[in-house]
This record gives structure tokens, sequence and C-alpha cells, in this order.
């Protein structure tokens, strides 16, 4: 088991890098989006979530602050709502074009920021540094990274 002073390493590096992506900020990469509605944005463009309850299962929320929130991208035009085909008490939701282009810009700007993060490092360390990431995806959440 780690000792204090290496779980207090892992809690400095993890205060460190919250603070890189900019987690504790208002908004999401200067949009109008908060870190909720940018983490189900980008759940429903990249994991193709299709149901307020699969996203709520995904980022492990509660129910109504899911729908809320669900709610609000559909007000801002970012997702849209319809009926499920086969189940009539269940929604299907997915981005409209003007949520794909929100999308496109927040995925953008967080490689940029992954790029500039990295862009000190010499090719041998940001191949070291993705290394150590693949572990930490093996090690904690059981995903290899290709």
């Amino acid at each position: 088991m780690l000792n204090n002073q290496e779980i207090d390493s892992i809690r400095a590096f993890n205060r460190h890098y919250t603070q890189v992506l900019g987690v504790l900020n208002k908004r999401t990469f200067d949009t109008d989006l908060t870190w909720p509605e940018g983490r189900i944005l980008i759940e429903v463009a990249v994991n193709h979530l299709d149901t307020p309850m699969a996203v709520t299962r995904a980022l492990h929320l509660d129910k109504s602050y899911a729908s809320r929130t669900i709610k609000r991208l559909t007000d801002k035009g970012i997702l849209q709502k319809t009926p499920s085909t086969t189940d009539s008490r269940s929604i299907k939701i997915s981005l409209t074009e003007h949520g794909r282009a929100v999308f496109e810009d927040i995925n953008q700007k967080s490689n940029e920021l992954i790029k500039k993060m990295i862009g000190d490092l010499s090719p041998v360390e940001q191949e070291e540094y993705f290394q150590s990431i693949k572990i930490i995806n093996r090690l904690l959440f059981k995903k290899g990274m290709d």
C-alpha cells in the first residue's frame, strides 16, 4: 500500500492536472457551456450516447441533474430530443447541426490544450508521457489506448 507521502504526490498531481485542464473554470473553452454540459456534449458526440439514462450512467450523474442539464443543452439548440420508436416512455437525444459545430470547436481547443501542455517536451518525453497515460488508463480504468 502507498504511504501518505506517495498519496500526497498523487493528490498534488490531480490538483495540478485539474488546474491545467481548466476544469474548475466556469465555462468550457470560452463557450457558454458549463463543464457538465460540455462533458454531456462530448459523451453524445464521441461515445454516441443517445438516451438521458445512458448519459446518466456513463457520467455517474444524478438523474434529475442530468435531465436538467440535457434540457439546458436542448434549450441552447445543441441537443435535440426525439421520441423513441421502440418505447413511447423514452426519448432519444442527438446533436443538432449547431451542437456538432460546438463539439468540433471544443474538440479542437481540447487538442490544442494537450499539444500546448506537452509542446516543450522532447519527442521521447512526449512518448513517455503517452505511455504513462496508457498505463494509468489500463490500471485504473481497464482501458487500453491504441
